[in-house]
């Protein structure tokens, strides 16, 4: 392997905020990985408030677009930086004609937005990073 195409599978990681990747094969075992994301500093204050406090990742319920607006409206369904309450949508995933619910599993904080609007997501993709609060 070339240090061009770790290159790439690196990138394509970092991408879709895969930490780690495995291949094995007869005549090959490769692992990669990569360190988790950090918190971003505009929400660091409310991380270092509560120390044993750990970043949960909002992951995709399935496969399809996901779409942090709905289709109808300009606003995003839940912004980084926002409050959300658990059980609140905060975004949507499109399959088809289809809008799947994307839900806050706890309440908390958004602290990331890992996927790009628009983009192909498949099940158990990190869309969100989310700082639980009481």
């Amino acid at each position: 392997m070339r240090p061009e195409e770790l290159a790439e599978i690196a990138a394509a990681m970092a991408a879709a905020g895969i930490a780690r990747l495995e291949i094995t094969g007869p005549d090959v075992n490769l692992t990669l990985g990569r360190e988790a994301p950090s918190i971003p500093p505009d929400v660091q204050d409310a991380a270092e408030a509560d120390a044993n406090a750990e970043v949960i990742a909002v992951t995709a319920p399935g496969v399809g677009t996901f779409l942090r607006t709905h289709p109808l409206h300009d606003r995003p369904l839940a912004d980084r930086g926002e409050t959300v309450a658990a059980g609140q949508a905060i975004a949507l995933l499109q399959v088809g004609a289809l809008l799947v619910p994307v839900v806050a599993p706890t309440g908390g904080l958004i602290v990331d937005a890992a996927a790009d609007d628009g983009t192909l997501v498949g099940y158990g993709d990190r869309l969100f990073d989310l700082l639980p609060q009481d």
